[in-house]
């Protein structure tokens, strides 16, 4: 069920070719294929426009899925539960009551703590004021688990099904790309990211998290989209590369993200060393500009697919930026589990999750 916009002009499409004087006229489209557009005997097609744009396209069709889904969600919800109400005899908002408020327990006192603890800096200077707020939003939290586990019950004990497809892009990934994890996984998160962006920085431990529960399922393609205002981005992208060609991109990954603040040629050609590299080679490698194409061709990429902040992300095709957390990954992992008929891992115990869990934040963009 994956239209393109252009898809309404099919039926014009049928028409056309049915007057088309094939002698004196170009081979028409394929059946189907509509014609968008004419130049005296010559024509474009829908085909033709959506390879042309349907890339840069993506982030805007995966807004307009987000929400269209997440609409047809709530209406579905909605009428099962003036349905169930109806049948109980009682008005929606008491069924609610009963079966999501009467539910709600008082947080955990530890957990308090430990959140508070957590995000003390970004809390109300004043202590009564802060607890309120960890208070407020672990009850908000639990409120929304509840009424999710309301909504897929319901959903299964009816049978519902979304039938709208996702937007997807085709995503390459050529030999030598840095990647972990089965190359015949069913999930393929690749990500697009930026050694000095702070927001990077901030995704790492989510994708960690995420990698762990999705073990054997899921592969993690790394990909470069430096910005030009961080000074040594693209030189760490290439310098990552040039490392991976002594089998450790992955330590020095890692190492980037840990200096993000101080690393520089010299300090990366010292880690090099520290990591018991050939730095002769090492540094021949970053000073020759080895991998300055291989980086800009996945600058291009994420630019052809519309994303032009760090860090972005594509799952399976779809599109996801900014330093998201873990559920926002899980949402569409799970959903493209489902569709391939693979049983969902179980989530981690809260505790486990609260460590890689952040609010949501936008990329940064050039």
């Amino acid at each position: 069920m994956n239209k393109t916009f252009f898809g309404t002009f099919a039926g014009c499409a049928l028409m056309a070719l049915a007057v088309v004087a094939c002698a004196q006229q170009p081979a028409p489209p394929a059946a189907g294929d509509a014609v968008v557009a004419r130049i005296g005997d010559e024509v474009i097609t829908a085909a033709e426009m959506e390879s042309m744009v349907g890339p840069s396209l993506v982030q805007l069709r995966q807004q307009i899925y987000d929400t269209t889904v997440a609409e047809l969600n709530q209406q579905i919800f909605e009428r099962l539960v003036v349905s169930k109400a109806t049948a109980a005899g009682i008005t929606r908002d008491e069924y609610l009551k009963q079966n999501v408020d009467a539910k709600m327990t008082p947080p955990d006192e530890g957990e308090i703590v430990k959140i508070m603890s957590m995000y003390r800096n970004r809390l109300a200077a004043d202590d009564a004021q802060a607890r309120e707020q960890v208070v407020q939003a672990l009850q908000q939290q639990q409120k929304a688990q509840l009424l999710d586990a309301l909504r897929k019950e319901m959903f299964e004990e009816s049978g519902v099904v979304i039938l709208l497809e996702p937007p997807r892009v085709e995503v390459a990934v050529a030999e030598g790309t840095p990647s972990r994890g089965p190359a015949s996984a069913p999930i393929v998160l690749v990500e697009y990211t930026d050694y000095q962006c702070p927001y990077c920085a901030r995704a790492q431990p989510t994708i960690a998290a995420v990698m762990e529960r999705y073990d054997g399922q899921i592969r993690h393609v790394f990909k470069n989209l430096p910005l030009p205002m961080h000074a040594q981005a693209q030189l760490a992208a290439e310098a990552a590369l040039c490392a991976q060609d002594q089998g450790l991109f992955w330590e020095f990954h890692d190492w980037l993200f840990d200096n993000q603040r101080t690393m520089n040629r010299d300090s990366m050609i010292t880690q090099a060393g520290a990591m018991n590299m050939d730095v002769d080679l090492f540094t021949a490698c970053i000073d020759r500009g080895t991998y300055q194409e291989k980086v800009d061709a996945d600058m291009r990429e994420a630019r052809g697919f519309g994303i032009t902040g760090t860090p972005g992300f594509m799952v399976n095709g779809r599109v996801l930026t900014g330093a998201q957390p873990p559920e926002a990954f899980e949402a569409i992992i799970d959903e493209e589990l489902t569709r391939k008929g693979i049983a969902i891992p179980p989530k981690p115990e809260p505790a486990q999750a609260a460590e890689a869990a952040e609010t949501t934040e936008e990329p940064e963009t050039e």
